[in-house]
């Protein structure tokens, strides 16, 4: 049986004390002032003390248990969101309204760079909504929102301490926060530090019989004399190599211009190292056998851990009605620094690093005819590197700029959404094997939503989406040119293989 047990303490003076109702949560991730209740399709929410109860190790973990959303684990280190069966860059992951900025899309092992105990809220949007962030988003898009840049006007101090221990991962957290002001300066101070064991089971961490019936089934098995290569061993009560650490460290500021709105800037740096399961992962020893046989005879089963380091800074300008006929507009800075190693015992397999650039512009209109809406620009500058002996992707720098429409209309007990956006892409890769390769989408995305009666709701969307391929799916191994070439991706054993001619994905 799973037992979680917390112990949080807040803290805060005479002024920030001040009792303050309950609101209905207003969503941060959509520039329109929507209330849930008020968008027309379905939108996933955790706040307050349900976020509290709900937070994970994992982003996935944490909304693992909502409707239409999964986690996508391959060991409970990594934990990615799975929207409607749609993961990976079919299912954007955003923190404060831009890119989280990771691999996690590249491959089932890598994690998220977010920290779910740190988060304020987090929103999945489905439907026109999704069109503000990301064409592709055929999913949805999982908004986390952790209040670095402090967004209201903040009087005295307030902060709060958090302990929580579960027992199934043996994991011991700690969160704590600080916020305050004086009314037209606000700052944001939060760190986190998480610590799990091995995953704890009932009985054998191998189901021995099963693997015997697949190999049966499948003709995997070893005929007799063969070698078997290296052992995995069968731990008992415990999966080994599933172990974690992270360490969360956040500050920010935000300056506030009365009524007319709010500028701002924030830091955060985040490291975190999680295993493998022993099993998950494969190995590639056809061309060092010879030279490795007895090493490997000695060491046995080599570890698959992942070493993940993410310094991210972003900065916010926020204005209210700056001109005639717009409402608010919004201005994003990101810039992220993004590093993992994968090590494979002692060694470092492959280092993957990402560094981007995001910024973009939202413009609420105001409402014209009925029509409430958002019209945006996006833009995103994005260097990726693999380096090492098992490095599979080459180098490359991809380019996108986004142009994107929102609109809601509302006529008694009917509420109808649509949207378009448009986006160029250009993925340019360091590799005389293919060349830059260029793309254009448009995506169009419609709901409405009736309100029958109190708490009853019917709603409908259409929607037809383009996504440009991705690195990975575009270049993996595309510098092999014979099958013994191809290098395998060691911390999950596929070897995965792109195709440069790919054209945009239509769904």
């Amino acid at each position: 049986m799973k037992r979680i047990a917390s112990l949080a303490v807040a803290l805060a003076t005479a002024n920030a004390a001040a009792e303050q109702l309950p609101m209905e949560h207003v969503l941060v991730s959509v520039p329109l002032h929507k209330k849930q209740a008020e968008t027309a399709l379905p939108v996933t929410v955790l706040t307050g003390d349900e976020l509290q109860r709900q937070a994970a190790t994992t982003i996935g973990e944490t909304l693992g248990n909502r409707p239409g959303i999964a986690s996508a684990s391959f060991g409970p280190g990594v934990g990615r969101p799975v929207i409607r069966g749609q993961q990976g860059p079919r299912a954007l992951t955003l923190q404060n309204g831009t890119l989280s900025a990771d691999v996690s899309s590249l491959s089932p092992d890598h994690s998220v760079a977010v920290e779910a105990l740190l988060a304020e809220s987090i929103e999945v949007l489905r439907g026109p909504s999704t069109l503000l962030y990301g064409g592709g988003a055929i999913g949805g898009v999982v908004n986390i929102i952790d209040n670095r840049i402090p967004r209201t006007p903040l009087e005295g101090v307030q902060g709060g301490l958090e302990y929580r221990y579960d027992d199934a991962p043996g994991m011991d957290s700690g969160v704590f926060r600080l916020e305050g002001g004086n009314g037209t300066l606000a700052f944001h101070l939060s760190g986190s530090t998480r610590e799990t064991d091995d995953l704890d089971i009932p009985g054998k961490a191998i189901d021995e019989s099963a693997v015997e019936e697949q190999e049966e089934l499948t003709g995997g098995g070893h005929e007799e004399g063969e070698e078997h290569g290296e052992e995995i061993e069968n731990t008992d009560g415990y999966i080994a190599n599933t172990d974690s650490d992270a360490d969360n460290i956040t500050g920010g500021i935000s300056y506030h211009f009365g009524q007319q709105g709010f500028a701002g800037l924030a830091v955060s740096h985040l490291e975190t190292e999680y295993g493998i399961p022993p099993g998950a992962h494969g190995h590639h020893e056809e061309e060092h056998e010879e030279e490795h046989e007895e090493e490997h005879e000695e060491e046995g089963e080599e570890f698959v851990r992942l070493d993940m380091e993410q310094t991210r800074y972003d900065g916010i300008l926020h204005l209210h009605e700056p001109f005639p006929g717009i409402e608010v507009a919004r201005g994003f800075l990101t810039y992220t620094d993004y590093e993992h190693k994968e090590l494979e015992g002692a060694e470092v397999g492959t280092r993957f690093d990402r560094e981007t650039w995001e910024s973009r512009l939202e413009l609420v209109h105001d409402p014209i005819g009925g029509a409430h809406g958002v019209l945006g620009l996006q833009w995103r500058d994005d260097e990726f590197s693999a380096i090492g002996e098992e490095a599979y992707v080459p180098e490359t720098e991809s380019t996108e700029i986004g142009l994107f429409l929102v609109e809601d209309f509302h006529r008694g007990d009917w509420t109808w959404e649509v949207g378009i956006r448009g986006d160029w892409v250009d993925r340019d890769p360091d590799t005389p094997a293919a060349g830059s390769e260029d793309f254009s989408s448009i995506s169009l995305s419609g709901s409405a939503l009736w309100s029958l009666a109190p708490d009853w709701q019917l709603g409908l969307s259409l929607s037809r989406s383009e996504r440009a391929p991705s690195t990975e799916e575009l270049f993996s191994n595309v510098e092999a040119t014979t099958p013994d070439e191809l290098v395998p991706h060691a911390a999950t054993g596929v070897i995965e293989v792109g195709d440069a001619g790919l054209d945009e994905e239509v769904s």
